[in-house]
């Protein structure tokens, strides 16, 4: 099956508190976004990748376009209009299609190729990982209300893969606010979602603290490469 990938780099980063969003930062030589791109060039039957960035960003992408041999679209208000910019020009001759964020830029091709092997079988999956922490649960956000059993508990990443009509379908619906993931809104049509156990490298860049321990990992890996 072909596969298409929508990096999503289209957000402000407030929370990282950087003059410019967190994607575009030098992350151990590279911008960050770009190690996505780099992981997902390298995945089974990868075809096409999309980056989505905010629309002061699309004349500073054309060298990535032209070296990578990426699409580039203008992201939106909320991170799923983004990610329907970026499906809007997906290819006819794609078959399935990689949701992932670019403040993950620890994600791997062997990652990648488990989600789309399993997408492939059930029509949708996610990276995701099983909690480490105690979980509880506090209604007024003062107090435990209850603790939740952390086996039952997973913690969704990206990439999340699905066959392309499936995202086309949920994408022409209305969208709510309080949607974080796709995942939320092919849960709303009924469809089972497999889980794919990841990596707790795999973490979203939110932190400067991220963003240091995200660059003396990559150290590491290319250390071991050489």
């Amino acid at each position: 099956m072909n596969l298409a990938a929508i990096i999503v780099a289209g957000g402000s980063g407030k929370r990282f508190g950087s003059k410019q969003p967190k994607q575009f930062l030098l992350l151990n030589k590279k911008p960050m976004f770009l190690w996505s791109i780099i992981s997902f060039k390298k995945a089974k039957g990868c075809k096409q990748i999309v980056l989505v960035v905010p629309k002061d960003k699309i004349s500073e992408m054309t060298k990535y376009k032209k070296l990578y041999d990426i699409d580039v679209v203008c992201g939106g208000q909320e991170r799923f209009n983004s990610v329907k910019n970026g499906l809007d020009i997906v290819r006819d001759d794609i078959d399935v299609v990689a949701v992932h964020d670019a403040a993950r830029p620890l994600i791997t091709e062997n990652i990648i190729n488990e989600v789309l092997f399993a997408a492939e079988k059930s029509g949708g999956a996610i990276a995701a990982t099983i909690s480490k922490d105690s979980v509880k649960l506090s209604k007024n956000g003062k107090t435990i209300t209850t603790s939740i059993d952390r086996k039952n508990i997973w913690q969704a990443q990206t990439p999340q893969i699905f066959k392309k009509d499936i995202l086309k379908q949920v994408y022409s619906k209305k969208i709510s606010l309080s949607t974080t993931d796709d995942a939320q809104l092919v849960e709303k049509m009924g469809k089972k979602i497999t889980l794919v156990h990841s990596s707790y490298e795999n973490f979203k860049v939110t932190e400067p603290l991220d963003f240091t321990l995200a660059e003396i990992i990559l150290k590491k890996r290319n250390t071991k490469c050489l």
